[in-house]
């Protein structure tokens, strides 16, 4: 009930929900606080439009992607110095009921993460520990589970270990933790999206893992690719982007203060 309770309001109070709350919030206003409702209205489209520019994305989704890319050259140098004795991935979503596979399967955003870790992997030889159990859906595989299946057959993973019990990044952390413990890992190349990597490696070095962070697409600025007018042209991409943005931003927030 946790978990519905708090995506309800994140799809309520995150963009696109909150504009369309102040706009709809003008209108019912207009005729008894006509001041107030145009506010509201001007306030919602304006809000709006700036969330939904790449400039504005593109400045905020970079304000998360404090840890940069590893060195490709010395992703093996870094683990020995390191010490890493696996490489963590972090789940994000699935495709469910996949009609061209004909079983659940990861989803974009996951599929880019144990690619990266199928990489790393190929580059070290360390076993991959996947996290994930499910979120609101509780039919099926768990997200880890959908991880191992494709790490093992898409990317010719051998070695895997489950963590299939989480729902948020802080029973990642925690159950992961659990995990590591058993088989006597303490350090980890931690895998997931650049802007979520801050929140992640807080809550993991707080559940004793030391972190070697190591985070997948980052935003990337490509100058003159396309004309500077195009970076505030309004885009649904865009509007994702700061939609994540603000969430990694009151996530981080609010892990600080509760763990």
């Amino acid at each position: 009930m946790e978990l519905l309770i708090t995506n309800i309001l994140q799809r309520l109070f995150f963009p696109p929900g909150v504009v369309l709350l102040m706009l709809l919030l003008g209108v019912v206003l207009l005729r008894f606080r006509p001041l107030l409702a145009k506010v509201l209205l001007w306030l919602g489209l304006l809000t709006g439009y700036l969330l939904s520019t790449p400039y504005v994305e593109g400045v905020m989704v970079r304000q998360f992607q404090s840890y940069p890319a590893l060195n490709p050259s010395h992703i093996a140098e870094r683990v020995a110095q390191s010490h890493a004795g696996a490489i963590v991935v972090l789940s994000a979503n699935s495709y469910k009921d996949a009609p061209e596979y004909g079983h659940d399967t990861v989803g974009n955003a996951t599929l880019e993460r144990i690619r990266y870790g199928a990489y790393l992997y190929r580059k070290t030889g360390l076993p991959v520990l996947v996290s994930g159990g499910h979120v609101l859906d509780n039919t099926g595989k768990s997200l880890a589970e959908e991880m191992a299946e494709s790490l093992q057959h898409d990317f010719g993973v051998k070695e895997v270990w489950l963590e299939k019990h989480s729902h948020t990044t802080a029973e990642n952390a925690l159950f992961t933790a659990q995990l590591l413990k058993e088989k006597g890992v303490y350090t980890v190349l931690l895998v997931t999206h650049a802007n979520h990597m801050p929140r992640a490696v807080v809550i993991f070095e707080k559940s004793g893992v030391k972190v070697v962070p190591a985070p997948t697409a980052l935003s990337v600025k490509h100058n003159g690719d396309e004309p500077a007018i195009m970076l505030w042209m309004p885009s649904a991409s865009a509007m994702y982007g700061s939609y994540m943005a603000l969430h990694e931003l009151v996530g981080l927030v609010w892990y600080r203060l509760r763990y």
